[in-house]
Formats: C-alpha cells, structure tokens, sequence
C-alpha cells in the first residue's frame, strides 16, 4: 500500500514517536516504510512545524556555557542564541545576534569588514542602527562570488551585503571588484597590483572590527561551491586533502596552521595575517558541521568574538573535552 504523503500521517507518525513512545522501527512496521523514512517524516514534521520543541534554558545557563567556551577557545566573547528546530532557524538567531552586535558596536569613524554568506545576509535584515554613521566605512573583505549558479531570489552576494548594511547605517562602503577565486597564482598577483583594488585592500590593514562565516570542513558542503571555480581534478584533490578547519578557504591543521593547498595565492580575500591584526573579529558559526573549523580558527587566533548556537556551543565543549581525555 501506497505512503500516505499528508500533514495528517505526518501527525500520526510524530504523535506516535513523541508521545506514544514508540520507536522508528516500531512505527516503520505499523506504516510499512523504512525506519530510514520514519526518519525523514520526523524532520519534515519539524520543518512543517507540525511539532514544535521549547527548552526553557535559563539566561544564567547560557552564561553559564559562554564562560566555558571563552575559557576553552581561549577567546574575549562568545555569544550563544537558540538554535531553533531547523538550519534556517539556526542561521536566523545567529544572524539576529550578529545584527544587534554590530548595532552595539557601531561608533562614527569606524571601518568595518565584511564577509558574504547566508548567515550575513540575515544580518542585512535585521540590522537597525538606531543613529546614522556618516563617517564610517563598511569593506567587502572577499571577491564576489556572483559567477557562481544562483537560483534563490533572496540571494546577495559580498557586494549586496556591504551596500545594504552601510546603507543602512548612513555610512560609506568600499567593494572588492574580484572573483572570489581566480585560476593562478599570476592572475590574482596582476589583480593585486590594480590601482584601485591596491586602494581597496590598504583598507584591510585600518579595519576596527570584522565579521565572517567559518567554513564547514564536510565535502558534501563545500565541494559543490569550489566546483564553480575548480575542475574536477582539483575538486577531486581539495576532497582528499586531510584538514582540521577552514577560513577564507585558508586549510587548517588540528593547531589552527595554515596548510599548504591548491587554494593557495588563488584566493581573493583578506589575507590571513590581517585578520589576526584587527582589533575585534567576530565569527559568526550556525550549524555543527563548523565545529571542528571553530576549533581550529581559534587557536589559529583568527576571531576573538563568536555568535553561535547553543547545540554547536555543546559540540565545541564536547570536542574539547574529547581532546583533553586522549
């Protein structure tokens, strides 16, 4: 007998999961269907907010977990929000943190570098400065990556997400008019020497403060992004080589050292050094697929300041503790 695909089987099936207490092969047997489908219709149930959940953690509690991050990260701040029941949900907390953070931040005169990346995009919408900052000045800290396929009409790139905020904020802007990746080391040097992106990257050594994404070190997630920039050959050897961490497509080791990659002097970004230099460098991390990049950018010295949810705050804690019983 066919799967009835409705809200209501949906219903069922969580009902029977949640509250009756049933397990996923239990429930798979009374549906006939996989245990890997029961699976699937708990997540959906999820997405359809047809379950909800609610963890009425305390504020001292995630105080309670940012001291202890602080402390095994070794950094100044770190920010925990709930990590709500999906990825977008998660992604929009840490984005609503970014924004009020940016907001509490913001003085007249400062120079603020900006990363892309769909977690900053959720920053552009709820950023809502409450004074204008004519004399400040928000810089696009990567190349664009607009050659890149995209179908999502919400999308916007580095560029979008520098003119947005700053717009915003009555402030100035400064765009990095580059491919996020060029071919070879020959280009990105030619490119480099550009009167104008020579103007633009001397920014990056005045920067106040910066925010970014840190890469997921999973291939599932970033190989189909450098497929836009690499052939298959370098794809296949960027997929083996053994790292720890990413940021900036900057490979790290277990200690946060840049490895040696194809990436190498391909890579239009601020450079690494740079952003070790800026006062403030808030990281911005969403999903728990970032964890072990968390890691590594920390004891690289690449952020200082972390916003992030409470589920990838327990798994940095639960990494952490992991390498200390070794």
């Amino acid at each position: 007998m066919k799967f009835d695909e409705t809200r209501e089987t949906y219903g069922k099936i969580a009902t029977l999961y949640y509250m009756g207490e049933l397990s996923q092969d239990e429930i798979a047997q009374i549906f006939n269907i996989s245990r890997f489908k029961v699976s699937r219709v708990l997540k959906r149930c999820k997405e359809l907010n047809i379950i909800e959940f609610r963890v009425n953690n305390k504020p001292h509690y995630y105080k309670s977990m940012e001291a202890q991050v602080i402390k095994g990260l070794d950094i100044k701040k770190c920010i925990i929000v709930n990590p709500g029941t999906t990825a977008l949900e998660s992604k929009t907390n840490v984005g609503k943190a970014g924004a009020k953070y940016l907001a509490e931040r913001l003085k007249d005169g400062m120079l603020v570098g900006l990363d892309w990346g769909t977690t900053l995009q959720t920053m552009v919408r709820e950023f809502s400065p409450e004074q204008q900052y004519h004399d400040s000045l928000f810089v696009q800290i990567s190349g664009s990556t607009a050659s890149q396929s995209v179908s999502d009409s919400w999308y916007m790139d580095g560029h979008d997400i520098v003119k947005s905020l700053a717009t915003k904020a009555g402030a100035q802007w400064s765009l990095f008019p580059v491919p996020y990746i060029v071919k070879d080391k020959v280009l990105r040097d030619m490119l480099l020497e550009e009167k104008t992106i020579k103007s633009h990257i001397d920014y990056f050594k005045k920067l106040d403060i910066a925010f970014f994404g840190l890469s997921s070190c999973q291939p599932e997630v970033y190989i189909p992004f450098y497929k836009n920039y690499l052939s298959a050959k370098e794809c296949n050897l960027l997929r083996k080589q053994e790292r720890f961490g990413e940021v900036f497509s900057c490979l790290l080791d277990e200690r946060g050292n840049a490895i040696d990659s194809i990436l190498k002097d391909r890579v239009m970004t601020i450079e690494p050094e740079l952003l070790k230099a800026v006062p403030e460098t808030v990281a911005l991390a969403a999903g728990k697929d970032k964890v072990k990049s968390i890691v590594a950018a920390a004891r690289g010295g690449y952020f200082t300041t972390m916003i992030t949810t409470e589920v990838v705050a327990l798994s940095v804690l639960e990494l952490l503790e992991r390498e200390q019983e070794k």
